[in-house]
């Protein structure tokens, strides 16, 4: 009988939840930091949730293969809302920690159902726009989270406005029961691997994916000899290349709101900047396409790190160099939306489809495994050690490592372009 079409209308459910995670780290941060935290106290947060949130990943990508989906969303709403509403209520550092860990590991689980929902749910002919549609409203509720949580800022305190996104949260679930259809058809995660935009979403969501666990034979694609010139050497440096890029952004963005905050910026102003930054993400969704048929996948990668690495450092050394308000909204407000939007926005497409390239050509999918397990160990990892550099060498240095780190990437990329597929 085949898939009938289904009305969209349910994907409108999910922008109240979209609006509550939009902001959600960059609020922790500062609540961290209001009550008496420490960057290294951010850190640990932070690379907690992030830790979390692969776990969760990797648990509950095996429970949608046999779970109803549509439980399994409701499920993470219902809870993901539950813990950050209790974290509204938190009276200290740990209790922030612990409720923003585990509701991390609850909002992991909507992650693959509702990226196979739409396969479910929709003819294949219309996948493509139906992905497109649900991409740019998500990334628009996250924008109006970024944007409403910078206004209101103004009025009520971050606790208060980390309410108004568990009751947001909340709101997603009561809709969802009677929005959310249920899939006509269920499909395997594999399914990843035969679809660009499901793939594409479902990495923004959580840059990990695990249809296999990883054996240990699986890591000897970075044994010396795959890594001499060859076909094989290509997926190696690849990976590399990823896991130097999610380094890099763990360290960064773990530490820049609380460094914006100990600059003494209110939030509305800290908010304000990540807004932009956002903003300037989805135009620049659309931009990337072209670019990438302009110039190809790894040099758009190239590209794209050496625009974020830049921008990192220079915003260290401005930093440094006019350790002032001043210099934390200008650079704010035009180096971060360039690392933030156009740079993360262009590597992010053209990294990913590349991914995705492999992953789909049977030769080295297994190995999907192994890009998940190292993106996760480098986005933890970063997250980890950016309190301890801020504390030991300061903000200023420690932007200007991550965006060294990338401007190396950027060679990795810059030799991938010349290796054989």
């Amino acid at each position: 009988m085949g898939i009938k079409f289904k009305k969209e209308t349910w994907m409108y459910s999910l922008i109240p939840y979209n609006i509550a995670m939009g902001p959600l780290s960059t609020l922790v941060t500062l609540e961290i930091l209001k009550i008496g935290g420490t960057v290294i106290d951010v850190a640990l947060t932070i690379s907690f949730g992030n830790l979390s949130s692969i776990i969760g990943s990797l648990i509950w990508g095996f429970v949608s293969d046999i779970y109803d989906r549509k439980k399994q969303i409701l499920l993470s709403f219902s809870l993901t809302g539950l813990f950050l509403s209790l974290l509204a209520f938190s009276k200290n550092f740990y209790e922030v920690e612990l409720f923003y860990t585990i509701l991390s590991f609850f909002n992991s689980a909507s992650a693959t159902p509702l990226s196979l929902l739409i396969m479910g749910t929709v003819r294949k002919d219309l996948w493509t726009s139906a992905y497109a549609k649900m991409n740019y409203l998500s990334s628009i509720g996250y924008l109006i989270g970024l944007v409403l949580s910078a206004i209101i800022s103004f009025y009520l305190n971050i606790l208060s406005i980390i309410l108004i996104m568990g009751i947001l949260t909340l709101i997603s679930f009561l809709l969802g029961i009677f929005i959310l259809p249920r899939p006509e058809m269920h499909f395997e995660r594999t399914v990843f691997l035969h679809n660009l935009e499901s793939f594409l979403l479902r990495i923004k969501q959580i840059p990990v994916i695990f249809l296999h666990l990883p054996s240990r034979h699986s890591f000897k694609i970075f044994s010396i000899s795959r890594l001499k010139y060859s076909p094989s050497s290509y997926v190696s440096y690849l990976y590399i290349g990823m896991l130097l890029f999610y380094l890099s952004s763990g360290i960064f963005n773990t530490e820049y709101p609380a460094g914006l905050k100990t600059g003494k910026l209110n939030n509305t102003t800290i908010l304000a900047i990540f807004s932009i930054g956002m903003l300037f993400q989805i135009i620049s969704y659309y931009i990337s396409p072209k670019i990438i048929n302009k110039h190809g996948k790894a040099k758009t990668s190239y590209i794209s790190l050496i625009m974020r690495g830049s921008s990192y450092a220079l915003i260290g050394i401005f930093t440094f160099l006019i350790a002032n308000k001043i210099s934390l909204i200008v650079t704010g407000f035009v180096f971060y939306p360039i690392a933030a939007g156009i740079a993360f926005s262009m590597f992010y497409t053209s990294s990913n489809i590349m991914i995705f390239e492999i992953a789909k050509s049977g030769r080295e999918g297994s190995t999907l495994g192994v890009y998940s397990t190292l993106t996760g160990i480098a986005l933890t990892l970063g997250s980890f050690v950016s309190g301890y550099l801020v504390k030991s060498i300061g903000f200023e240095l420690t932007y200007i490592i991550a965006g060294i780190i990338l401007l190396v990437d950027s060679l990795i990329f810059k030799l991938i372009q010349g290796l054989p597929r």
